[in-house]
């Protein structure tokens, strides 16, 4: 069947070594030069195909709609999506009820480059072309190892397609074309998530830690890794992070560039009684914590001179302020290498250790959950990486039972 006798409007079959020949929408040239895009949209169909016609004939007019809408006014950055991902994309990133505009500053810049590394590689995809096959495909291209020794990248094709369901549920919402279908699609679809961490930062690596901490003389790497395993906040509620700094905003309170520090401990923050309460920045949380129980914590802050017991707590030594974004990480890791932790063991990992090692002892799930500020057991249940304490408890109950002979009392 010829492509001439189907009404379809910038249809363009191209010739291909393959069949079914290659078939595209091709926007016109005048508008395309004046910046209408998408310029081209593979259309996945089967021209000889009675029932593909219908469908290339509906999106070439689809296509055909949108691109006369924009020359005849629509010719904004916040126009309706094209149909395509990278459409979808915009809309997603510029739309005021696009939950996107809610999201943090550094959440906003995860998703950035994520979006931008999809648009890149699938962005004039039509959504209406997409199937299972297509999705399935990106998954298995995206985890594929860097290098030929190389893991497998798991953790990166399953963010791939969690973006994905991301700009689908948005679009859903925006009663966008193609996207129920396509949120339906990957809603009841399985992808291999990547394996969760069971490493754990242990007492006697926190031990072992400060004294080589000390010995360097970087008592603020001491006291960040004291603080995060003995109270098991995260590592950006102890030692802050760098906002952005707004726009027309006064340049007060302490600067790096444009960027202002926040949401780290300070000195004002231990009340009487040596108690410290702090909202923490994921999940809003406050948690309270009596640093007189934390041993470790306790005998670092007494090295503190009285006169320094001012502003924030974790200082960088090198720098006389708080550590820059990656600084403190970066840092940790020598110390962490003289002090005999293992590479694969992360500073992170200190959230995780203090879990473990309080199932360990035989607190409640719960107690746990309030003490690190989760909002669901479920989540501190992901963090405990092979308690103990739990299965030795069951084991004395069934041994006990035993030596009673079956009998419960």
């Amino acid at each position: 069947m010829r492509s001439d006798d189907i009404d379809a409007p910038g249809l363009s079959p191209r010739p291909s070594w393959a069949r079914p020949e290659r078939l595209y929408w091709v926007a016109r040239a005048d508008l395309s030069k004046a910046g209408y895009t998408p310029a081209t949209v593979r259309l996945h169909y089967d021209l000889s195909s009675p029932d593909d016609r219908l469908l290339i004939a509906a999106a070439c007019r689809r296509l055909q709609a949108e691109m006369l809408a924009w020359a005849a006014g629509m010719k904004s950055n916040e126009r309706l999506p094209d149909g395509t991902i990278a459409g979808l994309i915009r809309a997603y990133q510029r739309d005021p009820a696009s939950p996107y505009v809610d999201l943090k500053w550094n959440t906003r810049r995860t998703y950035d480059h994520d979006l931008k590394v999809l648009e890149k590689a699938v962005g004039r995809r039509a959504l209406s072309a997409l199937r299972i096959g297509d999705f399935r495909r990106w998954y298995d291209e995206a985890k594929k190892p860097a290098r030929p020794d190389a893991p497998e990248r798991v953790r990166r094709a399953h963010g791939l397609i969690a973006m994905l369901r991301r700009i689908f549920a948005y679009g859903v919402t925006a009663e966008i074309a193609e996207c129920v279908r396509l949120a339906t699609i990957l809603d009841a679809a399985r992808f291999r998530q990547p394996a969760r961490r069971r490493l754990r930062l242990e007492r006697a690596h926190v031990e072992s830690f400060v004294a080589a901490a000390l010995e360097a003389g970087r008592l603020s790497l001491a006291l960040g890794t004291a603080l995060q395993f003995e109270t098991g906040m995260r590592q950006r509620d102890v030692i802050g992070e760098w906002e952005p700094l707004p726009e027309g905003a006064p340049r007060s309170g302490i600067l790096l560039g444009r960027r202002r520090w926040a949401n780290g401990l300070t000195w004002a923050d231990i009340g009487t009684g040596m108690v410290i309460s702090k909202v923490t920045t994921k999940t809003g949380a406050v948690v309270s914590h009596d640093l007189s129980l934390c041993p470790i914590t306790a005998g670092l802050l007494a090295r503190v001179p009285l006169a320094e017991r001012i502003g924030p707590l974790v200082i960088d030594e090198t720098a006389g302020r708080p550590y820059a974004e990656g600084a403190y990480s970066r840092e940790w890791r020598p110390v962490a290498r003289a002090a005999g932790v293992p590479d694969a063991v992360w500073n992170m990992d200190a959230r995780a250790g203090a879990i473990t090692e309080a199932e360990d002892a035989g607190a409640l799930l719960d107690e746990i959950r309030g003490a690190v500020g989760h909002t669901q057991a479920s989540t501190t249940a992901r963090y405990s990486r092979g308690a103990i304490g739990k299965s030795r408890h069951v084991a004395e109950l069934r041994n006990r039972l035993a030596r009673d002979g079956g009998n419960r009392p």
